[in-house]
């Protein structure tokens, strides 16, 4: 189920509050069960809602909630849309999985409708927490370092298998964006979601830390992008 109150999911719905006020044809790329890109879809009154993944067994489930929904590799297919057909497309927590993002970006950019908007959820390298790891010379959080081990970290901290290939600052990420002939309209950033790890003692702390971090895009555990055509 969809938590409202996670900081990721606050932080996007406040920005299509803001931006999106309506998109007849929706596109998520990286849709999961659905469950997220059904919940914008009300948000934004669209007609048409199209769901992207490479897991079958979780387009099913998209597929069971109205979404038409695609199993394809956006690291090299195009997308199942004709050129200027799509009012709004999300991409979120896809493109640190991608070893070729220029096929999602080139594709989005012809799909879209003049003015369509993409927005983008990724983790920031350049994180305050990932700046103090360098600092110290541990590895930053956040890119894998084998398939197999899992690195130990001070206070605790184990790294997940992550399966990210490329991680982004908030200007590599707008840079690479305005190659690919977008215009960005907002970034934010949002704390660092804690999936695996249960935050005690000076975790706890940090994560006080992070959440308050979170307002300054640059130094924010994860951000959020919104481009258009």
């Amino acid at each position: 189920m969809v938590q409202h109150t996670s900081p990721k999911i606050k932080t996007l719905l406040e920005v299509v509050n803001e931006y999106i006020h309506s998109a007849r044809v929706y596109m998520d790329i990286g849709c999961s069960d659905g469950e997220l890109t059904y919940l914008i879809a009300k948000l934004i009154k669209a007609d048409k809602i199209i769901g992207i993944d490479i897991d079958i067994e979780a387009l099913k489930k998209a597929k069971a909630k109205g979404i038409d929904t695609y199993c394809l590799d956006v690291d090299k297919d195009p997308l199942p849309c004709k050129d200027d057909s799509v009012d709004f497309i999300t991409a979120l927590d896809i493109i640190e999985h991608l070893i070729n993002p220029d096929n999602l970006l080139r594709e989005s950019k012809r799909c879209l409708k003049k003015s369509g908007h993409l927005l983008i959820t990724t983790p920031n390298m350049a994180s305050w927490y990932n700046r103090i790891l360098l600092l110290f010379g541990y590895p930053i959080l956040g890119i894998d370092l084998s398939n197999e081990y899992r690195y130990k970290y001070p206070l605790g901290v184990t790294s997940v298998i992550s399966g990210h290939k490329k991680l982004y600052t908030l200007n590599s990420l707008e840079s690479l964006l305005t190659y690919h002939g977008f215009k960005i309209v907002t970034a934010k950033g949002y704390p660092q979601v804690w999936s695996k790890t249960i935050p005690s003692g000076i975790l706890k702390f940090v994560l006080h830390i992070d959440q308050l971090l979170s307002h300054k895009t640059t130094l924010a555990a994860n951000m959020l992008v919104l481009a258009t055509k």
